[in-house]
């Protein structure tokens, strides 16, 4: 979508609400948005469900991680149901809750080590959330973001 376009009625209908509180503005420049967050666990759960309820363009996905009890107790996304974990990361369950609360937002997953991840690969988006890891894993992925020509916010 270009500056210029419009929202579709669909998105006027969906983000109604929205838009009466920050403007159609906002909300074109929201719907644009491309969101990379690595580490789904405790906030960064309601930090995802938020955003794509809100409209957010696109949320990529990024947690290799197995369920645990621990990260069962921390992430409302990951269904009851264990049948369904068989074979998939935490990435992959939360990525498929997270496509029922807004069907107009892509999620997709990327899976892989974060500290792989290079210059090119951030440049893709425009917010880079970061948990779940080593402090020597953000301060990677910070210098990388930091090299792009456009400014990433990192979180």
């Amino acid at each position: 979508m270009d500056d210029g376009e419009e929202l579709t009625e669909q998105e006027t209908t969906l983000y109604d609400r929205q838009i009466r509180v920050w403007g159609v503005d906002t909300q074109r420049r929201l719907s644009k948005s491309r969101v990379f967050v690595s580490g789904i666990k405790g906030t960064v759960v309601e930090f995802c469900k938020n955003i794509v309820l809100a409209g957010v363009g696109s949320l990529t996905v990024n947690d290799d991680r197995t369920v645990t009890e621990e990260l069962l107790s921390a992430n409302f996304l990951i269904p009851p149901d264990e049948n369904v974990y068989s074979g998939k990361s935490i990435a992959e369950l939360c990525c498929d809750s997270l496509k029922d609360f807004n069907p107009m937002v892509r999620v997709s997953v990327q899976k892989g080590d974060l500290l792989n991840f290079d210059v090119d690969f951030f440049d893709r988006f425009d917010v880079v959330v970061v948990s779940s890891c080593s402090l020597s894993t953000k301060i990677s992925v910070n210098e990388k973001c930091r090299r792009l020509s456009k400014q990433v916010i990192l979180q």
